[in-house]
């Protein structure tokens, strides 16, 4: 469902006003008590006489009886009012998580209609082309390589989509074995210099790297932090990845030369559909799943990922996982 803002504001001025209500009517319920209670004291103080033997200690019995009833209403009141105010807080949050959900999803569906239907429509021109035209050879190379490419491109979105939602429902079999990092590593690397061939991508690879873990998974991770780091820096600066051995744990990172990550947004980047406020990256193409899968296979392969500021601009990537013993 789709929430205008305009209807967001509508919701956020009738919470404010009820909630001005309810604490204006704990106010007013309070004064009432309080003024009750004094012309009370002042009936029963009128119908003792001066003369009465017992005078003293009834206006006595009177008067403590006041701060007894005061003592109640104020403490019945303050109960109210932390009960309204915790309520308040509850409801709040859960409205304000609810909204920026639904913003969440929106945006979500929005770009994941933009990222089917543009590599579709770009493999069909394509083809539509070759099927047409009579070109030369290099023409036609060309076309098949962009058509190859956006398919990957589909196929990527694919898996991204369907772990995403098996690791929501739980149903996702982690499939652990003696994994050689390495290979996996090299192997995708070459693919997307083969996707990329106009990117400079620079790699430094330990060999005989094993761990143990998904192979599957730990391909989709790879897959996804390469594909950011292309996707965020501009064409003419070049990439750097690294796998290497350090403290018995296999470390992968991935440098570029983008416009970098706010510090305070250096967590938010692993939230589900979670994309940055600035211009600069929300121009480029994306869902917002990637980092989300990202996090939660290092988590299920018991490492740890971070991001930092790249010295020469752009941010770092990197996660570690420990060694197959």
């Amino acid at each position: 469902m789709t929430i205008k803002p305009r209807k967001i504001k509508r919701i956020y001025i009738i919470y404010w006003v009820l909630l001005s209500y309810i604490i204006a009517a704990l106010v007013w319920w309070f004064i009432a008590l309080m003024q009750q209670n004094q012309k009370m004291v002042e009936i029963r103080k009128a119908e003792i006489t001066q003369s009465d033997s017992h005078y003293t200690s009834k206006i006595y019995s009177i008067e403590k009886e006041r701060k007894l009833k005061i003592a109640q209403y104020v403490g019945e009141g303050s109960i109210f009012f932390l009960l309204i105010v915790t309520g308040a807080v509850f409801v709040f949050r859960a409205i304000r998580k609810q909204l920026r959900h639904s913003q969440q999803q929106q945006s979500f569906m929005m770009a994941i209609t933009h990222e089917l239907k543009t590599p579709i429509a770009v493999a069909k021109l394509n083809l539509e082309t070759l099927l047409k035209h009579s070109l030369d050879e290099t023409r036609q190379q060309r076309l098949l390589h962009n058509t190859l490419q956006e398919a990957n491109r589909l196929n990527d979105l694919s898996n991204n989509l369907l772990l995403s939602s098996q690791i929501e429902d739980g149903g996702y079999l982690y499939n652990p074995e003696k994994t050689e990092l390495s290979v996996i590593t090299k192997k995708l690397i070459q693919e997307y210099m083969q996707r990329y061939p106009d990117r400079v991508i620079t790699a430094s690879v330990e060999e005989n790297i094993n761990i143990l873990g998904d192979a599957i998974l730990l391909q989709i991770t790879i897959n996804n932090l390469l594909e950011n780091a292309l996707k965020y820096s501009p064409k003419n600066k070049s990439i750097n990845v690294v796998l290497c051995i350090k403290e018995a744990q296999a470390i992968f990172s991935v440098a570029d030369q983008g416009p970098g990550i706010p510090g305070h947004e250096k967590q938010n980047i692993f939230k589900r559909h979670y994309r940055l406020g600035n211009e600069a990256t929300k121009k480029a193409k994306g869902t917002g799943l990637g980092l989300y899968l990202v996090k939660n296979i290092i988590r299920t392969h018991n490492g740890k990922i971070n991001v930092s500021d790249n010295p020469g601009g752009g941010s770092i990537f990197a996660f570690s996982i420990p060694l197959a013993v």
